[in-house]
């Protein structure tokens, strides 16, 4: 009885998270950043982070800019992993490297080349909050986490074993012990911190995900989607809004990215 209480009121608790984003976006956004960006990210503190190309802009949640990261050595940053503020992974996937930043946007370290590591297809790389990273390798069809002496200590079966077919994922995050790997045409694939396969979660076509306590969000469809991790049932709401690309929610924040920049809300 306790148990079912739980994940009514967890379901409840994602209900009403849907409908605060969509109540926000009704109102005027607090603030505005006029810059084109592919992607965005956020931490743990509001800051929110526009990628376009090899460029990143780092504003606060009021949308004041902080700093600015550039860098033509190593082509287009294809992923950035903001999960420690103090800590920012950038992966660069044309040249297999990866960068580490600090709080300012300075290079924290040599670059780490993916494939002198020993992984030659590398294609997605995320932190492990175990102080260490985790990489997908496309030709070993397998995850493997490094340590920070890159040696590897945890990794997966291999896919193709496994589930039998080859995956092609295209986003990857680690929250608390566990490692969510999107893969576009099953849905997203969930493991421990060892590794070790845990479950598929069905939802396909997404882009990337964020993950915030027990609720699994996304942006589908110009609609804020949460789908709740222990009552298995998701909640979608209208963003009324067009162009609509990518949407995060953060310390009191919900960030909206079109076609134009990047709308801040308040939420409560």
């Amino acid at each position: 009885m306790r148990s079912l209480l739980i994940i009514l009121f967890a379901f409840i608790f994602s209900d009403l998270l849907a409908q605060d984003v969509a109540e926000a976006v009704l109102n005027k956004p607090i603030s505005s950043i006029a810059k084109e960006a592919e992607f965005i990210s956020t931490d743990r503190l509001g800051n929110v982070y526009l990628i376009k190309e090899n460029n990143i802009w780092m504003y606060n949640k009021d949308g004041d800019s902080l700093r600015a990261f550039n860098s033509r050595r190593y082509g287009n940053i294809s992923f950035l992993d903001c999960t420690d503020p103090y800590k920012i992974l950038a992966f660069f996937s044309d040249y297999n490297v990866t960068l580490i930043l600090d709080n300012f946007l300075s290079e924290n370290g040599p670059p780490m080349d993916m494939q002198e590591l020993g992984f030659d297809q590398a294609t997605l790389v995320c932190l492990s909050q175990e102080k260490g990273f985790w990489v997908f390798d496309q030709l070993k069809q397998k995850v493997l986490r490094l340590d920070q002496n890159f040696r590897v200590t945890h990794e997966t079966v291999n896919f193709i074993q496994w589930f039998g077919k080859r995956l092609n994922p295209n986003f990857m995050i680690q929250y608390n012990n566990r490692l969510y790997l999107n893969e576009p045409s099953s849905g997203i694939y969930v493991f421990d911190h060892f590794g070790t396969y845990l479950k598929m979660i069905p939802l396909k076509g997404l882009d990337n995900i964020q993950v915030l306590e027990n609720l699994l969000s996304y942006v589908v469809d110009r609609k804020y989607c949460n789908y709740h991790l222990q009552a298995l049932e998701k909640k979608c709401d209208s963003l009324n809004r067009s162009n609509v690309i990518a949407g995060r929610k953060e310390k009191g924040r919900f960030y909206l990215l079109d076609d134009k920049g990047v709308k801040i809300f308040k939420t409560n």
